[in-house]
């Protein structure tokens, strides 16, 4: 999957290539002025270093940076008169990225026209340059943005799903177990615990029981996702630029021949027929689409060869954007062991063969580092919408799974809490009807004890709920001396002064719960101590019984609830008779 920063490097690895495509054509332009002096190229490769560096700044919204960026672009005008520029398009990007509205593309066509009005031997080519270089780095940053955001809209939706899952599954609960509950505490509160009133209790609450299991199973239920859709203004925006770029290239190519003077015919025909195939071919092949041209495998061969055709016979490197853009596009339906090599070695054979001026050796450098600005510009414009697109197709994916997730960490803690709690009014409602006829006063003691069982288990509903239901250790500690007291099992507990282990509560809760609902245990023995950095928690019983259909949930979601802490869980019957449940956490 696309990751979030990839879009940024994009806008960086094009920015760094400004600095030695903008550097050479100075050195360029230095050597033929005659005013090629080290101190000259040093201060001129300070001054380009620094544009980038603020169209960063400027582009991730530090609006400080804009001004500054300004002066580095028009302020060389002044110590390097014809040498200078043209180097306008990161700010006239960077002003649009910062202004929103008209106002921005206004002050983009006013920075534009100014930086050509500095160059009036070359107006037009060196408003084209700039305009192309700007339309592409305010694009390549938009698409970065809009990357970002499309990432920021999947953790949206899965959190907007999660929450909408949770209220679900609180109502469920409300619904299913709220009123039984509260039936069982209005019935533990009566004076008298007849025997009808107990067996009412102890069937509602295996009633609850089974209706809770019915809850945690939802989440073999389909998954409704709702709609989070973003506008597809990356594909339109891609497709707009990659147009533009296109053109613009074109117009260069075109002000290249017009400024060779000694063009014929010849140069203009193929030149003009060129620059029109050239971008209806780039449409073709380079404008972002969900599948690959269908005849791209021998329209793209024909395109790099036309193109190259062109530039060898109109010569003086005229042609080259042109060639670029055509083998730039091999980046795209190439897999990349063949595609980046080629495209490689396009631009220094660009570079070494093909110069505007042969006796310059800085247009080499020039030529090579142009041709890669281009491909960066041609792969991002294609592939950037692309992977936004298979980001949306994954947002409800990855919905559905987070979705799944509540579900599961609903289950687990309705199993593991309610479990418990509906467990123990059972057996307190089981064991008071056994005693009503011969020991009243007793019976009336475990009615009384049922009602904040069921408190509790009002509580555990709302808690199972919330993010992460919680439990605390010394709670659960006399909470298990009390139910095994209920179940007339005899409880032996060890803590060596553990204070908390959130998990280990969880652990002792289920382990308690399964000695009463599984076992015929007559003593139960609970050990808590601390080694170096971990809390250890045993919990043995001499009840060993047949294993019990459907009770391996309960040792799963605990085991899964060790497992994620760092910690470790073992469980199963001893040679003595015995079973033992050991678990660790780190302390």
């Amino acid at each position: 999957m696309v990751k979030e920063w990839q879009g940024w490097a994009l806008v960086v690895c094009y920015v760094g290539l400004l600095i030695p495509t903008r550097f050479s054509r100075f050195m360029a332009a230095a050597e033929m002025k005659g005013q090629s002096s080290p101190l000259t190229l040093v201060m001129g490769l300070g001054l380009i270093v620094v544009i980038p560096l603020l169209f960063v700044m400027a582009a991730r919204g530090r609006r400080w940076a804009l001004p500054l960026l300004a002066i580095a672009t028009f302020g060389p005008y002044l110590p390097f008169p014809g040498l200078w520029g043209p180097i306008a398009g990161p700010l006239a990007a960077a002003v649009p990225l910062s202004l929103a509205g008209p106002l921005g593309w206004s002050l983009f066509a006013a920075v534009i026209v100014g930086d050509a009005l500095l160059q009036p031997s070359a107006i037009a080519s060196s408003a084209v340059i700039d305009v192309n270089m700007g339309l592409t780095l305010f694009a390549l940053v938009r698409l970065a943005v809009l990357l970002s955001q499309t990432h920021a809209a999947n953790r949206q939706l899965a959190e907007l799903e999660v929450m909408h899952e949770r209220l679900r599954a609180a109502d469920n609960l409300r619904n299913v177990l709220g009123a039984r509950l509260t039936h069982i505490l209005r019935l533990s509160r009566q004076a008298t615990a007849t025997a009808g009133t107990l067996a009412e209790i102890a069937r509602i609450s295996r009633k609850a029981t089974a209706q809770a299991r019915t809850v945690a199973d939802a989440r073999r239920e389909p998954v409704p996702v709702r709609r989070l859709d973003l506008p597809d203004e990356l594909t339109v925006l891609a497709r707009w630029f990659i147009a533009a770029m296109a053109l613009c290239v074109s117009v260069i190519v075109l002000s290249n021949v017009a400024d060779m003077g000694d063009a014929d015919r010849g140069d203009w025909a193929v030149t003009l027929l060129a620059a029109p195939l050239a971008v209806a071919l780039q449409l073709y092949h380079g404008a972002p689409r969900a599948s690959a041209p269908q005849a791209w495998r021998w329209t793209l061969p024909s395109h790099i060869l036309l193109m190259g055709a062109a530039t060898f016979h109109v010569g003086h490197g005229t042609l080259t954007p042109l060639l670029s853009m055509a083998v730039a596009n091999t980046l795209l339906w190439l897999p990349a062991r063949w595609s980046v090599p080629i495209v490689v070695a396009g631009a220094v054979g660009i570079g070494q063969s093909l110069r505007l001026y042969p006796e310059v050796a800085g247009y080499q450098l020039y030529q090579t580092t142009s041709a890669l600005v281009v491909a960066i510009g041609v792969f991002a414009f294609n592939r950037l919408p692309a992977a936004a697109a298979h980001l949306r197709g994954l947002r409800r994916q990855l919905a559905r799974t987070a979705v799944v997730a509540e579900r599961l960490r609903v289950a687990r803690d309705v199993h593991d809490l309610l479990g418990f709690t509906l467990s123990g009014i059972t057996l307190k409602a089981e064991l008071a009807q056994r005693v009503a006829d011969h020991d009243p006063d007793q019976a009336a003691r475990l009615l009384q004890e049922i009602g904040p069982l069921a408190l509790r288990a009002l509580t555990d509903v709302g808690s199972i709920t919330a993010e992460r239901a919680k439990l605390a250790l010394h709670a659960e500690i006399e909470s298990a001396r009390e139910l095994l007291a209920s179940a007339g099992v005899e409880a032996r507990v060890h803590t060596a002064g553990v204070e908390e282990a959130p998990v280990l509560a969880w652990v002792l809760r289920e382990a308690v719960t399964n000695v009463v609902r599984h076992s015929a245990a007559r003593l139960c023995t609970i050990t808590l101590e601390v080694r170096a950095d971990e809390v250890r928690l045993r919990v043995t019983n001499d009840g060993v019984a047949p294993a019990v259909p459907g009770t391996g949930r309960g040792l799963a979601n605990l085991a899964a609830r060790v497992e994620a802490v760092g910690g470790t869980l073992t469980a199963g019957a001893q040679g003595d008779g015995t079973f033992t449940l050991a678990a660790s956490a780190p302390g």
